[in-house]
């Protein structure tokens, strides 16, 4: 077992790490509205993008799927779970500094590296791991689907290295190669973990989730060529595309239907926070809209012409599906403190969120119409600003939360 002190912990250096996810965000869009000299606009997105995934999303699901698995497991077994929790963090903090420093060089692509490396071995100890786990525990399959999809998604970094390595740095390759990490991580690994630690809060009563599980596992990949639009595939593999977005779309309408009462019955223990799960489902509902609409060519193609309609889904699915609904868990679960300031950091970094879409649309709009929007760089950077806020206003409440209780 692992005390809560320990998954408290946890959760607090992740909420530690997003608030430096919001304030490489906030550089970034300072940078676009002001001048300022120092550091490389690239390396910062890369930096960002990367301590986003490893230090903050997959810090928390490896440490949540950790706590659901230590319930089955000695302490011996459990030892190298909480090795590789550490591990995963200091390639996430080497990524950071590296990526910021020199972009992509032998420094960062080691950590970068040694993230992926992560990935399989708590893939393979968990899969081997969960042995112990009783059948027809409804989260191991959620688990052990995403922990694979999540080993999957390196095939895109590893391919981009091959491509730098033989300075074969085809656009339509390397970008190819790019879309097809971001899809695995955020509609396969990101996915299926949150669902496993959702469907694990869930009462023994619930009915079977596993012809949903199905659904989503078979047509993670077909999805994929929805990333690619902009190369001319066959119409085949257009019509098969078409279809698994559908396919995703009604089996989560479907699967959040059968649970939504179960939700609901978050609000008693859960208080004012519960409405934060209902934004995430409904971010994430939006997002599997989104991609039924994408499969239309014309609209495809609008979208992968236009850069901020693209920051503005994958803002839309990290910040408003996932962020929100971690830190939702983790308050939940009592990982997190659920106090007066946690309740108006909660409240500021769902405005900043908020804000940051609508400019976003608002840029998406301008660069479609060819009409500019005065102040938009602003914009931005003010809703970067308020996500710091909110985000940093959050670690403050879990400090002063800690030394109440010491």
């Amino acid at each position: 077992m692992i005390d809560i002190r320990s998954r408290q912990k946890w959760f607090k250096i992740g909420v530690f790490n997003l608030m430096l996810v919001a304030a490489f965000g906030a550089l970034m869009r300072y940078k676009t509205a002001h001048s300022f000299p120092f550091f490389n606009q690239s390396f910062l997105l890369h930096a960002h993008s990367h301590f986003a995934f490893a230090g903050w999303v997959s810090h928390i699901l490896y440490s949540g799927l950790t706590i659901l698995i230590a319930t089955y497991i000695d302490e011996q077994k459990l030892k190298k779970y909480k090795i590789l929790i550490v591990v995963n963090l200091i390639s996430a903090y080497g990524m950071l500094v590296a990526f910021s420093a020199q972009g992509y060089k032998a420094i960062s692509i080691t950590f970068s590296t040694l993230s992926i490396f992560v990935s399989y071995f708590y893939a393979l100890f968990f899969i081997l791991d969960s042995k112990q786990i009783p059948k027809g525990t409804i989260f191991k399959p959620w688990a052990i689907v995403g922990l694979l999809i999540n080993a999957l998604s390196s095939i895109g970094p590893f391919f981009l290295a091959y491509l730098m390595a033989t300075k074969n740095m085809n656009r339509d390759l390397t970008n190819s190669s790019i879309y097809f990490y971001l899809h695995h991580q955020y509609d396969g690994w990101f996915f299926f973990g949150s669902m496993a630690l959702l469907v694990a809060m869930l009462p023994k009563s619930v009915p079977s989730l596993n012809k949903y599980l199905s659904v989503f596992a078979i047509t993670i990949v077909p999805t994929y060529v929805l990333s690619i639009l902009w190369i001319d595939l066959p119409k085949l593999l257009l019509v098969v595309a078409t279809i698994a977005a559908f396919a995703q779309f009604i089996a989560w309408v479907l699967m959040l239907s059968k649970i939504w009462r179960y939700l609901k019955d978050f609000k008693n223990k859960y208080a004012s926070f519960y409405i934060f799960f209902y934004f995430a489902a409904a971010a994430l509902t939006f997002k599997f809209l989104l991609q039924v609409l994408s499969s239309n060519q014309t609209v495809g193609d609008m979208v992968f012409s236009c850069r901020p309609i693209i920051i503005a889904y994958l803002h839309l699915i990290l910040l408003g599906a996932f962020s929100m609904y971690l830190l939702a868990y983790g308050l939940y679960n009592n990982y997190l403190k659920a106090n007066n300031l946690a309740k108006l950091a909660f409240v500021y970094f769902f405005f900043g969120f908020v804000l940051n879409e609508l400019f976003l649309v608002a840029q998406s709009t301008s660069w479609v119409t060819l009409i500019p929007v005065p102040y938009i760089n602003h914009g931005l950077l003010g809703a970067a600003l308020t996500l710091l806020f909110g985000a940093g206003l959050f670690f403050i409440s879990q400090i002063i939360s800690e030394k109440k209780t010491i």
